[in-house]
C-alpha cells in the first residue's frame, strides 16, 4: 500500500471513530426547555462568541409577536407567533436549520382571544414534537396538532369548550407529551385545570378540575418517583404532583409565591422549584400521598428568586437570573449560596446549558456565557446580538437558536473558506 493511500486509511478510520460520539452528543430540542425542560443538552460546538454579524448563519423575519422558545427536529426549526389587533391572528412556521429557508407557513385563528402580554401575544407556550407530529398550544385556548410537513392533523378549542382564559397575560404554559398523551396546563381566574389529550385524536383522556388554584404560567413538568412518574404542577402558592396516565392527584407542597411562572427541574434525586419575586427556592423529594410539606422539603433559600426565569441545575450548582439582572449560584443538595453577580439588565428568557457552558440571555439581546465546569464564577464572553430578546434559546447540532423580538437568528461556527 502506498503512502498516500495509508494516509487516507488512516484518515478514513480516524474520522469513523469520531463520528458516533459527534452523532450521540447531538440532539434535538423537541419543546420548551429542550430535550428534558430543563435548559440542558448534551449537544457540542455551541460558539462561545457571536455578535450580529459574527458566526451568524443565518437570520429570517418573523411575523408578529412571540416568546415561545424555538423547538429543532432533525434539519427543522419551529417557531409559533401572533399577530393583530386582539392577537387572534396566529403562526407556526418551519424553517431549514442550515440555512433558514421557509419550509412551510400555517397561518390560523384564535377562538378566544383574550388579555395579552405586549411581547408575546398569544405565543407564550412553547410547541412540542416527538418528530412525528407538532402540538401547538396558544394563548387564545387552541391547540393545533401537525405532522412535520404541515399537513394540520387536528385542532381544539378547549377555551371555547371549557371558557376563556381569565388573567392579564393570557396562557402561557408550555404542553408536555407523555406517552400517548398531550398534557397542558390550565391555571388562571377562571375554572383551573389540567388535561391530556390524545395525541392522535386530540380527544380528551383524562381531565382534573383545579377549583383551588386561581393563576399560573408555569409548565408542567415530569419526574421519576420510585416505580412511578409523577406530574408535577406549580400554583398558587402549592406545587401538585398528579398521576399522568389517571390525572389524580398524589400529594401537595404549600409554600410557593401566589403567581408561580418558572418551570420545576428534577435532578439528584430532588424537585427545584422556584417561585416569586419575592418567592422561595424549595428543594423537595417527590413521592409520597396528602400533604408532604412538612416531610419532602429537603431544603428552602428566600434570597434571589425570580418571578418569569426559570433555573438551571448544571452538575452540584443550582443557577439563576432574576427578572433584575441578579444573577446567583446555589449548591444544588444544601441551597447555600456559593456566589451572587449583577448579570446587567432585566432578564425574561431562562438559561440553557450545552458543553460545560451557561448561556445567560437578558432582554437588550446580550448573552453571558458561563463556565460551568468552575465552581466559582468564570465569565467566558458577553455576546450582542443587537435585537432585544425575551424568548429562551434552543441548542441542536451545535447551533443555538436566538428568537428575537423581530427575527429567528441561527448562531453557528461559520466555516473557513477553502
Amino acid at each position: 500500500m502506498s503512502l498516500t493511500r495509508i494516509r487516507v486509511h488512516l484518515l478514513l478510520v480516524a474520522c469513523l471513530a469520531v463520528l458516533p460520539d459527534q452523532i450521540a452528543r447531538a440532539e434535538n430540542w423537541p419543546g420548551w426547555r429542550g430535550p428534558h425542560r430543563n435548559g440542558v443538552t448534551s449537544d457540542t460546538g455551541v460558539p462561545t462568541t457571536w455578535s450580529a454579524t459574527e458566526n451568524v448563519l443565518w437570520k429570517m423575519p418573523l411575523p408578529g409577536i412571540g416568546t415561545s422558545n424555538p423547538v429543532v427536529w432533525g434539519d427543522k426549526v419551529f417557531v409559533t407567533a401572533s399577530e393583530g389587533r386582539d392577537q387572534g391572528e396566529l403562526h407556526v412556521i418551519c424553517f431549514d436549520r442550515d440555512t433558514g429557508r421557509e419550509r412551510w407557513h400555517q397561518r390560523l385563528w384564535g377562538t378566544a382571544p383574550t388579555l395579552f402580554y405586549g411581547r408575546s401575544g398569544m405565543a407564550s407556550p412553547s410547541p412540542v414534537t416527538d418528530g412525528k407530529r407538532l402540538f401547538a398550544f396558544f394563548g387564545t385556548g387552541d391547540v393545533f396538532c401537525f405532522d412535520l410537513d404541515g399537513g394540520l392533523l387536528w385542532q381544539r378549542a378547549i377555551a371555547d369548550e371549557y371558557g376563556p382564559f381569565e388573567n392579564r397575560f393570557a396562557a402561557a404554559s408550555s404542553p408536555l407529551l407523555f406517552e400517548d398523551k398531550l398534557i397542558v396546563q390550565c391555571d388562571h381566574y377562571g375554572a383551573s385545570y389540567v388535561l391530556a389529550l390524545d395525541q392522535q385524536t386530540g380527544a380528551n383522556r383524562w381531565k382534573s378540575d383545579r377549583p383551588e388554584v386561581w393563576l399560573s404560567w408555569s409548565s408542567p413538568q415530569l419526574v421519576p418517583s420510585g416505580d412511578r412518574v409523577e406530574l408535577v404542577l406549580c400554583g398558587s402558592e402549592k406545587l401538585d404532583g398528579y398521576d399522568p396516565r389517571t390525572g389524580s392527584r398524589l400529594w401537595t407542597v404549600r409554600g410557593l409565591a401566589r403567581e408561580c411562572v418558572p418551570t420545576p427541574l428534577f435532578g439528584h434525586g430532588m424537585l427545584f422549584v422556584v417561585s416569586g419575586p419575592n418567592g422561595t427556592h424549595l428543594a423537595i423529594k417527590p413521592g409520597g400521598s396528602g400533604d408532604i410539606t412538612d416531610s419532602h422539603v429537603v431544603w428552602k433559600n428566600d434570597r434571589g428568586t425570580s418571578f418569569v426565569p426559570s433555573a438551571i441545575l448544571v452538575g452540584e450548582r443550582y443557577y439563576l437570573a432574576d427578572d433584575k439582572g441578579i444573577g446567583s449560584c446555589l449548591d444544588a443538595h444544601t441551597g447555600k449560596l456559593i456566589w451572587k453577580k449583577r448579570f446587567g439588565d432585566k432578564f425574561t428568557a431562562s438559561p440553557v446549558a450545552a458543553d460545560g457552558k451557561l448561556f445567560f440571555t437578558n432582554e437588550a439581546g446580550s448573552t453571558l456565557v458561563l463556565d460551568a465546569t468552575q465552581a466559582g464564577y468564570e465569565e467566558v464572553a458577553r455576546n450582542d446580538i443587537g435585537e432585544e430578546v425575551y424568548a429562551s434559546p434552543a441548542i441542536s447540532q451545535g447551533k443555538l437558536f436566538l428568537r428575537t423580538a423581530k427575527n429567528l437568528v441561527c448562531v453557528g461556527m461559520k466555516l473557513a473558506p477553502r
